[in-house]
């Protein structure tokens, strides 16, 4: 099977985390050759790594990782006062676990503030460093996280609402192919694709442009490519003595969202 070639969106994500990565890399490199190089690490990574595919997922991203880095950091810190061993690691870790799930924290949340119980009380230079250590860390990480989302939201951005038309007009486009016999997509594949695409349509539905899709039009325009979809998945599923009814049910679902489209 050959490789699907980058989307638009893959290739401006890659270039924001490059961007980004090159602003942090300068921004450590001017703090002059005091600063720590881990420090240099932490800015970098927070800069590529709250580059995601989506502002909103950023967001979360950059959220889960400061929250568990402090939260997980004073866990340690203060477990430091009492062990100074191995066996610190697995206290912190089912500390970490049982106060976290308790406080209502993300996975994801929780998974940052297990790696600090490693990085703190496996590393000697930093559990000497102590509380230090993660005021440095945080300090740094953020600085590299709101210098991502930073770049994110300067260049090449795209609102919401402009990548839920993108996003609808990438499922239309793998439907059609599909129709064409020019698709390697299965079912998973284009359930997958939509499932992408009600993610953005969820976001857009949770920031001010919500009212975009209040209107009868951008309704049935939804409408319309749930109907293609469903009868492409089942085209791809059905028996081949029904697929052209399922093939004609799909290309007038799909007639219907372009006049949508295009109707002003």
């Amino acid at each position: 099977m050959r490789p699907r070639p980058p989307s638009p969106q893959q290739i401006r994500n890659a270039l924001q985390v490059g961007f980004a990565g090159f602003l942090a890399a300068g921004i450590h490199a001017a703090a002059g050759p005091d600063v720590n190089a881990i420090d240099g690490f932490y800015v970098v990574y927070g800069a590529a790594r709250s580059l995601l595919p989506t502002p909103e997922a950023s967001r979360e991203a950059a959220w889960a990782r400061i929250v568990g880095t402090v939260f997980g950091g004073a866990v340690v810190v203060l477990l430091t006062l009492a062990l100074h061993n191995w066996l610190a690691i697995g206290i912190g870790y089912v500390l970490i676990q049982l106060l976290g799930r308790r406080l209502g924290l993300s996975p994801a949340t929780l998974m940052n503030a297990v790696i600090m119980t490693v990085l703190i009380l496996a590393v000697p230079a930093h559990e000497r460093m102590g509380g230090w250590y993660v005021v440095d860390r945080t300090g740094w990480h953020l600085l590299g996280l709101l210098l991502g989302m930073a770049v994110e939201r300067l260049f090449w951005f795209r609102s919401p609402l402009q990548r839920l038309e993108d996003s609808e007009r990438g499922l239309q486009g793998r439907i059609e192919a599909l129709l064409a016999g020019t698709s390697p997509d299965g079912a998973e594949e284009l359930i997958g694709a939509y499932g992408a695409h009600c993610a953005v349509h969820a976001a857009v539905l949770r920031s001010p442009q919500a009212l975009g899709l209040a209107s009868e039009r951008m309704q049935e325009r939804h409408e319309a490519l749930e109907q293609a979809l469903r009868h492409a998945v089942a085209l791809v599923r059905v028996p081949a003595v029904l697929r052209s009814i399922d093939a004609d049910a799909c290309r007038e679902a799909l007639l219907r969202l372009r006049s949508l489209a295009s109707a002003p």
